[in-house]
């Protein structure tokens, strides 16, 4: 029994849970788009110095269009649950982990975008600049959850740089590429893939990790500080 088999199911039945949140009658759908959209731009920019370094610029492609991709992992999600009880006869325990721990991640960043959403739906905006994203957080508060998802990204990418030296991992991912798109299995494929492949690209990608980790805690501090100037 590979103890992380259980924690992947959970996380992706809460995925599920809360992704059905977002057809409810009411849902502040444009205003969750907007956030999302805005919230890539300022990471992007954040990060510009180091997703510009070339043995970065994968995983930095990575962290934007996959681990914060909007709202384009429902699709993914369902490929996922389809294909649970063949990943975990083939995967080992620790690539197990690293995908509970993702979409542990996707969740929770997703439950507070949408408060923030709901939040933002209650004003006139029809724009965000810094000001009001940093109105709009600290009238969420959340510190101990917005702690957790930074640590959460830190773990999850000191995990992601384990896993991906282990060279039958990739193999294993990479054979599956034509059964798994043959089978519907495409965005997942192509998730797995392009996570494992952007973090081996990197080398040790220690760097990579702590750097974001310590300027999200820096900007976690100065929002809920209410400093003027709350990005790198």
């Amino acid at each position: 029994m590979k103890p992380a088999a259980g924690r992947l199911r959970y996380a992706l039945a809460a995925s599920h849970a809360l992704a059905a949140r977002l057809d409810m009658e009411g849902f502040p759908l444009c205003e969750l788009e907007l956030m999302q959209d805005w919230q890539r731009q300022r990471l992007a920019n954040s990060y510009h110095d180091l997703f510009s370094e070339e043995r970065f610029a994968a995983a930095g492609n990575f962290f934007l269009t996959e681990l914060y991709g909007g709202l384009h992992f429902r699709e993914r999600d369902q490929e996922m649950e389809r294909v649970v009880p063949v990943m975990v006869r083939m995967l080992h325990d620790d690539v197990l982990q690293v995908l509970a721990e993702a979409f542990e991640l996707q969740s929770l960043s997703l439950d507070l975008d949408m408060d923030m959403a709901a939040a933002l739906h209650q004003t006139t905006w029809t724009e965000l600049n810094t000001e009001r994203y940093a109105m709009l957080y600290r009238t969420c508060g959340r510190a101990t959850e917005r702690e957790e998802q930074i640590e959460l990204i830190r773990h999850l990418g000191l995990q992601l740089n384990e896993v991906v030296h282990h060279r039958m991992v990739l193999l294993l991912i990479r054979t599956l590429r034509g059964p798994a798109r043959a089978a519907g299995f495409g965005l997942l494929q192509s998730f797995l893939e392009q996570g494992l492949s952007a973090f081996r690209v990197m080398g040790d990608g220690t760097e990579f990790v702590e750097t974001i980790w310590h300027r999200e805690s820096e900007s976690m501090r100065k929002l809920f500080a209410g400093d003027e100037q709350p990005f790198s």
